[in-house]
Parts: structure tokens; sequence; C-alpha cells
């Protein structure tokens, strides 16, 4: 295959023009109108002919009902990997994010749903918060608390810093007396390994114990996928969806019916956010047919992680392809920067 040849100055230039006013305006772009703003001193002719290239290139496109251009997906990904500078967020704004982010809130569900509403309010688009793979988290010990002759309590510490606590009926009493060796039983082939190689292997862990006699063993055995599961801490959050609805691209009402199961069937997103692989400042953008599911080939993602402890977390911006790529970058950035350092000290 041909390598593809690199864009001159004057193509960069009117690419970039047209990506910008197609965003702001939503209406295909015409030659006059770059001639006039883009800075080129060239004729409309002159810019027809640069638009037909690029337009043969697959960076733009044209409605048929248009002489004007839109940009592809190719277009817009030129204009985010190469044309593109980040917005500084404004006084305003950066205000409004540490406002919605309660100083004073400790519960992650409430900061999680919070973020998404500041993500969705300042870039009128979908906001997204995932909360933290807690799957992944690391098992640092267990300890067992005898409450009373048929109810232990079991405390789960993972190296993130998450303590959760279980209760578990046994059907006689376990001499108390024994708790200790049992706990450290359980530390010795478990510690160390995520909730998902826990709940996974436990079974092959403990095979070598014989069920008499190891009554609690054998509760954790069969029990595993309750006592380790962390899925309730592990909720999504969106906020925004009538700032989509709202969109010139949403017109059709099949667009919209489409859209709304899109964001009912939340694990789609999730899926789709697991796949993705972030650059090394956490930043990622996937435009239109980018995306691996044919549910999201019209919108644009935008997003980065955070950090809860040892675990990461995941923040977005969803909209249609024609999004404000520089200032929703920005914002997003700084979120997720936000939202770890607020952890820090929740």
């Amino acid at each position: 295959m041909m390598k593809e040849r690199a864009l001159t100055d004057r193509e960069k230039t009117v690419l970039q023009s047209i990506v910008i006013d197609f965003i702001q305006s939503a209406q295909p772009v015409g030659s006059r109108h770059i001639s006039r703003k883009s800075g080129l001193d060239v004729s409309p002719a002159t810019i027809r002919n640069t638009m037909a290239e690029l337009e043969e290139l697959g960076y733009l496109t044209h409605p048929h009902t248009s002489a004007g251009r839109v940009p592809t997906d190719k277009g817009y990904r030129y204009y985010v990997d190469s044309l593109m500078e980040m917005s500084q967020l404004t006084s305003v704004d950066r205000r409004a994010i540490a406002i919605h982010m309660d100083p004073n809130a400790q519960d992650i569900e409430e900061i999680l749903k919070r973020t998404s509403q500041v993500l969705s309010r300042l870039s009128d688009e979908l906001g997204i918060v995932f909360a933290p793979k807690f799957y992944r988290g690391i098992l640092e010990k267990l300890e067992l608390v005898e409450l009373s002759s048929d109810k232990l309590l079991v405390v789960i510490h993972i190296k993130s810093g998450i303590v959760k606590t279980v209760l578990l009926e046994v059907s006689h009493r376990i001499p108390r007396e024994r708790l200790p060796g049992i706990a450290r039983l359980l530390n010795e082939r478990l510690s160390g390994l995520t909730l998902s190689e826990v709940t996974r292997t436990i079974d092959e862990r403990f095979r070598d114990i014989p069920e008499d006699g190891n009554e609690i063993i054998q509760l954790f055995v069969n029990n595993a996928d309750m006592v380790f599961d962390f899925s309730g801490r592990g909720s999504i959050h969106m906020s925004g969806t009538n700032n989509i609805i709202r969109q010139p691209e949403m017109q059709d009402p099949k667009k919209i019916t489409q859209f709304i199961d899109l964001v009912e069937k939340s694990e789609i997103l999730a899926l789709l956010l697991d796949e993705v692989e972030p650059r090394e400042d956490d930043l990622f953008i996937t435009i239109g047919s980018e995306n691996k599911r044919a549910e999201i080939a019209e919108y644009s993602i935008v997003g980065s992680t955070y950090q809860y402890g040892g675990l990461k977390g995941t923040i977005a911006i969803l909209g249609p392809t024609r999004m404000y790529y520089d200032r929703i970058a920005s914002l997003v950035q700084i979120t997720a920067n936000l939202i770890s350092e607020k952890f820090e000290h929740v």
C-alpha cells in the first residue's frame, strides 16, 4: 500500500478552518467562507481546489444537498492529533468544577455522581463517570471476627485502602481460638491476588483441605462470588442525556431512540471504555468509526483515568463527532486530576 503523502501547509490551514467552523455552526463550510476567514491570501477557486484534494484524500466529505464540506472521522483525527491546541479553562469553569466537587463530600458514589454532572454542564454533552475497577484490586488481608455463636464478620482489606465487611452465618459454633489459624490459612493462599483471581481460583487453592471440620473454609469457597464482590461499588454515573438530544445531529427521531437505548444499556459504554488504551498522559479520544461498537459509530468519546488508591476509574464525555475537542479534552484532563486529588483525602 502506497504511503499517504503529508498535507501541505495550505491544506492544513483549510482543514483546520473547516473543522473549527463546522463545529461552531453545524453547517457545511463553503470555499468563500474559508477564503475570508482562514487568512490565506488566495481566491475562493484555489480554496475549492484544496477542499477537493482534501476530500479525495478522505479528510472531508460533502452532503448531497450542499456544495460545502464537512470533516470526516479521518479529518477530525488529523485535527486532534496534529492541528488542535488544548484550550485553557476559564477561572469560571474551574470554580464550577470545584463547587460541584463538594469539599465536604466523603461518599465515593456522591463524588462520582457530582463529577458526571459537572462534566455534562460544562461540555453540553453527556458526562460519564465509572467507579474504579474494584475487581482488579489486590487483596491485602482478611480478618475474622466472631459476632455470635452463628455469625462471623469478615473484614476484607484491599491494597488501595478500601475495606469491605461481610457477614457470614455458620451452622454451628466455631471455637474462637481456631479463628486466627483459619484467617492465617486464608491469607497465606489468597493475599496478593486480585479479587477476580480470588473468585476464579479459590476452589483450586483449597482443594487439598478436607471439608470435614473446615466449615469456614468451605463457606469462603462456596460463597466467593458474594464475599469478594465489589461490583456494587463499580457503578456508572451519566448526566446530560438531554444535551445530546438537542444537538442538530439528532433531528431524526430514530437517532434519538437509538441514543436513549444506548444510555439505558450502559454496559455497552462500560465494555467500550474498558477496551480503550489511554495515552501516557491518560487522555484518550476515539472518533466515530474508531469506536469498536456500531452503536457508538456516530459519536466521539473524550476520556481520561483518575486514581483511587491503587485503582483506576474512568471519566469521559460522549457526544456527536462534531464537538469542541480542544475545550473538552482540557475539561476532562483537569477534572480527572481534581478527582484524583479529592480521593487522596477521602
